[in-house]
This record gives structure tokens, sequence and C-alpha cells, in this order.
């Protein structure tokens, strides 16, 4: 059985402000590891330390790549240690989300910079940059959110949030009984 375990809306933890990684350990990589798997393993393409119960900065991801004949694949898992968005453009995007945190519920519109300057540490303790735009943007921008006790939910028009409430406390009782 992990030693982690997996956080939904309306658990507490996912609404604190995760705090900076000082050394990169054994038991971190090993974290930053199974997030990999689990996210894998249930149709994720980003997961943050914090939806496994750990308030720490970290997330891992995966690049959605176009394909030449247009299909979808995805990157090799990357990890982010103590992301600091550099950068974000102006010009915003609109689409919807899922999370992971908040099953079967994909909402929008949620708007969101369409570009992204991200520097992040890796699990060798390498310092990198980089930029990212459209959807590649768009998880970093929501991981990062978890990081601050975010969820997208909390990015729709009231309007939207409102007609969503009774499929949110649905969740709240299943998951938190």
């Amino acid at each position: 059985m992990a030693k982690w375990r997996f956080r939904y809306y309306g658990d507490p933890v996912l609404r604190q402000k995760s705090v900076p990684i000082g050394e990169i350990t054994e038991e971190i990589k090993e974290l930053a590891r199974y997030m990999i798997y689990y996210a894998d393993n249930n149709n994720g393409i980003g997961l943050s330390a914090v939806q496994l119960g750990v308030p720490i900065r970290l997330f891992v991801l995966r690049d959605y790549i176009i394909q030449p004949d247009g299909r979808w694949t995805v990157s090799p898992p990357k990890v982010y240690i103590n992301p600091k968005i550099l950068w974000k453009s102006d010009e915003l995007e609109v689409d919807t989300e899922g999370c992971m945190s908040v099953p079967h519920l994909s909402v929008g519109p949620i708007e969101r910079p369409k570009a992204i300057k991200i520097e992040a540490t890796d699990l060798d303790g390498n310092l990198f940059v980089e930029e990212r735009e459209g959807l590649n943007a768009r998880v970093r921008f929501h991981e990062n959110d978890h990081l601050n006790g975010v969820l997208q939910i909390d990015r729709l028009p009231p309007n939207v949030r409102k007609k969503i409430e009774p499929q949110l406390h649905a969740i709240k009782k299943k998951y938190h009984k």
C-alpha cells in the first residue's frame, strides 16, 4: 500500500499553500516517482504533491505533443521543484479544465494566460527555465495553482460556479464520509 493517499475536493490540505523544498532527499525523489506513476495510471497529465496530501512545492507533468498526423501524444514526465512563474503573456485563452481532485467535472470557461515562462529545479538539483504556450502553458498554471491552494473551480465565473455546486457537494459527500 502506498504511503500517500490521493485527496479530493473538500480535503482541507488542497487549500494549503505549499512550502518550498529545501533539500532534494530520497523521500522527495520517491514521492515524485510515485506522483508520475499515479498520474499515468489515473489518466492525469499532471499532479501536484499537495494532491497526495504533501503540501510542498512540487509537481510533475507531461507535455502534450501534436504528431505530424494530427494525433496527440505526451512527452516523458518532468519534475518541477519550487517552480516560479517568471513571465506570463497578456494574451489570454479561455478553455475548460478537468482536475483529478475534482473528478468527472470538466469545467469552464477558465481564462489563463496563453504563454508562460517558468523556472524550476529538477530531481538532480539542476535549475531550468522553459517557455510554453497553449495547453502546455495551461497545465503549468493549473499545477502551480495547486501549490497555492487554488483549484480550477475557483477560476470560474460566479454563475458557473453556482451551477456546479450540487456536483461539488456530491464529491465531498462521496470522498469525505
